[in-house]
């Protein structure tokens, strides 16, 4: 029998709950102990008046959100097309989980692992590979992978490898599991459990120096060997993995509240309130027992999952009337900018129904309030604030992040049409913002111009009449952004090396440019291919590309023609914006009126979109203005683009410590 169920024979019903999500041996992975420590017990409030304002029982009254971290899956893998650097993995643990791998993926072919994995040419090199699931996650939805090298192996570069199909599972400890379920249940030492299969990883890596700067400005160099060839023990492949199962959020009813006839109540509340045409099959909220309720992200949050769960909880637990006390008080509060940013979302929480009272708003001379009945509108799929959430990202980086997030989500030509206005904005942060939500509502539109270059990145070539320029990022999907109809590369530039084999150079006058690869094979001459092509730079990522060269190199192309004073527009870092919770937010309502303040202090304050789970589910309370200290450095921080997070990096602690020379996938 599996030694994970073996592990579960004899645990009670609920204990095997806590026990599947450690292992993610079932769709609720990421369960935590200490859930059972946030569970309140009030007393129900099933028969209090849902007409009385200052005492309606909502969701979030009688549950808790789980379900709301990443969950880290990993698996030994095997790169390959290696130009000679790397190496036969050494006998052990690692070994055999890789051969075992293999002899799974390729059961109805004959495989010959020695000559694979012991080959002389040493064009080979097991690897460990790992992934975070993000909560909310929808099977087939693509993640980033981190590929490093075990400690003893004797590989000296990934750069130009391929990683070959992985499963990437879930671990976890005897010790552990017995902890979670707090009893005798998990017997014997603590041994690693294999969990379920989450997602299969594969893809040319991208191993090297992307966008990092050493501390005095130069470009980072990475270590070397004896003879001066980088080491490269590290990697990623942005969205090189496709999620394997669906993880839903869940609710955990409070322990007064825990039976059949409340779970099913609250989930009828919530399907009633986020009611979707365009699938009636479709289940927002699924009761599966007495103390727990799935829930199901709907299109319309799918960019903004925070702010769905923060819906979610002010959903009444019984309906309320048209002309009830409870909404005629928020749509008073809805008026006032002091209380208007959670007037929306408990407006937002009835439903459709109220979109007249948030339609007035829009009137409202206050951005607060105008901001606050946009969003809100946006969410609810009318399209009628749209221009005001334009307005608002052009006006006030204070609501940018958000304001963006809203119009992403409007499945209409509305939101489109006003992204793409934004992408000849000369205010680059705007710009690149507006991109990425414009990419996010309709990858396939037109005024993205994207391409996918040698299976390694997308180039997109942004017409218009904005001022020309190149955006990169550090990390989440590889791509390069050209903005602007005249970019070029000014000669003379004389070669410039790209890795080990490719230099690029520009002679003096309108002549062109020449991309040159020398591949060095072993015994023999080397071998060496050129292309020409004119002088623009989206012409010259492409001849690289058709010579074979990857992401890496055409960054580095961008950066080292840009430091060389040879790029015609200048190159932009990391220009997305930055968003302050809606906690913060509500604090400089009561006392900004105008966004002066809040617009200058996002920069100090603000984040690239933080965890679901940063800020709680509660709507704000009564508190003053969070401001950062006089003179307080924030920490730049990457692009992590998984599903449900705009603009979002990961946690520190969420990536590995690679090399210096590399960029991680999801975090620096």
């Amino acid at each position: 029998m599996n030694r994970a169920w073996e592990l579960a024979a004899g645990i009670s019903r609920r204990h095997f709950l806590a026990w599947s999500a450690a292992v993610g041996a079932a769709g609720l992975a990421g369960c935590k102990s200490t859930e059972a420590a946030k569970l309140q017990t009030p007393r129900s409030q099933i028969g209090e008046d849902p007409a009385d304002p200052e005492t309606v029982p909502t969701v979030g009254s009688k549950t808790s959100v789980g379900n709301t971290e990443a969950l880290t899956v990993s698996g030994v893998g095997l790169v390959y097309n290696l130009p000679g650097t790397g190496s036969s993995p050494a006998a052990g643990s690692w070994r055999t989980m890789l051969e075992d791998s293999l002899k799974k993926l390729k059961r109805d072919q004959t495989l010959n692992l020695r000559e694979l994995l012991d080959g002389p040419g040493r064009t080979t090199s097991l690897v460990i590979v790992s992934a975070q699931i993000p909560p909310g996650a929808r099977e087939g939805d693509p993640i980033d992978v981190q590929v490093t090298l075990p400690d003893d192996s004797k590989t000296t570069s990934l750069r130009g490898g391929e990683l070959f199909a992985t499963e990437l599972i879930t671990f976890d400890t005897t010790g552990n599991i017995r902890a979670q379920v707090r009893g005798p249940a998990a017997r014997g030492g603590n041994q690693l459990v294999a969990g379920s299969v989450w997602a299969r990883a594969q893809g040319p890596l991208v191993a090297g120096n992307i966008v990092l700067d050493g501390a005095d400005g130069k470009e980072a160099k990475p270590d070397t060997d004896a003879e001066g060839r980088a080491l490269y023990r590290a990697g990623f492949i942005a969205g090189g993995a496709k999620v394997a199962h669906t993880r839903p959020y869940y609710l955990l009813l409070n322990s007064g509240d825990q039976n059949p006839r409340v779970g099913a109540a609250i989930a009828e509340r919530i399907n009633t309130t986020f009611h979707t045409t365009s699938d009636p099959r479709f289940k927002v909220a699924d009761a599966k027992d007495r103390e727990l309720i799935l829930l199901s992200v709907p299109a319309a949050y799918r960019h903004n999952h925070y702010r769905f769960l923060l819906v979610a909880r002010q959903v009444p637990y019984n309906p309320v009337g048209a002309n009830s006390v409870y909404r005629q008080k928020l749509e008073e509060e809805l008026m006032d900018p002091a209380t208007a940013l959670t007037a929306a979302v408990k407006l937002e929480a009835l439903g459709g129904d109220c979109r007249r009272s948030l339609k007035i708003g829009l009137e409202s001379a206050s951005p607060w309030v105008r901001f606050a009945a946009a969003e809100a509108l946006a969410y609810l799929g009318q399209t009628d604030g749209a221009a005001e959430l334009a307005r608002l990202a052009e006006d006030h980086p204070a609501l940018r992040a958000q304001s963006l997030k809203a119009l992403a989500s409007l499945d209409d030509a509305a939101g489109t049409d006003k992204l793409v206005e934004m992408l000849t904005s000369g205010d680059a942060e705007l710009r690149h913002g507006a991109f990425i939500a414009l990419r996010l509502a309709d990858e396939r539109h037109p005024a993205l111009g994207g391409a996918l270059m040698n299976r390694s990145y997308y180039l997109h070539r942004v017409g218009g009449r904005g001022a020309s320029a190149v955006h990169l990022t550090a990390a989440g999907r590889s791509e390069i952004l050209v903005f602007g109809d005249n970019v070029k590369l000014r000669g003379p530039m004389p070669p410039v090396p790209l890795g080990s084999e490719f230099t690029v150079s520009v002679p003096a006058g309108d002549e062109g440019a020449k991309v040159t690869r020398v591949v060095r094979l072993k015994d023999r001459d080397p071998e060496v291919k050129e292309a020409r092509c004119g002088a623009d730079l989206s012409a010259v990522l492409g001849a690289l590309a058709n010579l074979g060269g990857g992401y890496s190199e055409a960054v580095e192309l961008v950066r080292r023609s840009a430091r060389a004073e040879a790029l015609s527009a200048p190159v932009v870092m990391d220009a997305v914006p930055r968003e302050m919770s809606i906690q913060q937010l509500a604090g400089f309502a009561k006392v900004d009126t105008t966004l002066a303040k809040a617009n200058v202090e996002v920069a100090k304050v603000g984040t690239v979109q933080p965890a679901v789970d940063a800020n709680g589910f509660e709507v704000p309370v009564d508190q003053g203005p969070l401001v950062a200290p006089a003179g307080a450095a924030l920490p730049k921080q990457a692009l992590n683009r998984n599903p449900g997070r705009l603009f979002g990096p990961s946690r520190a602690s969420d990536a590995p410590i690679l090399d210096p020379a590399v960029v991680p996938a999801g975090g620096r």
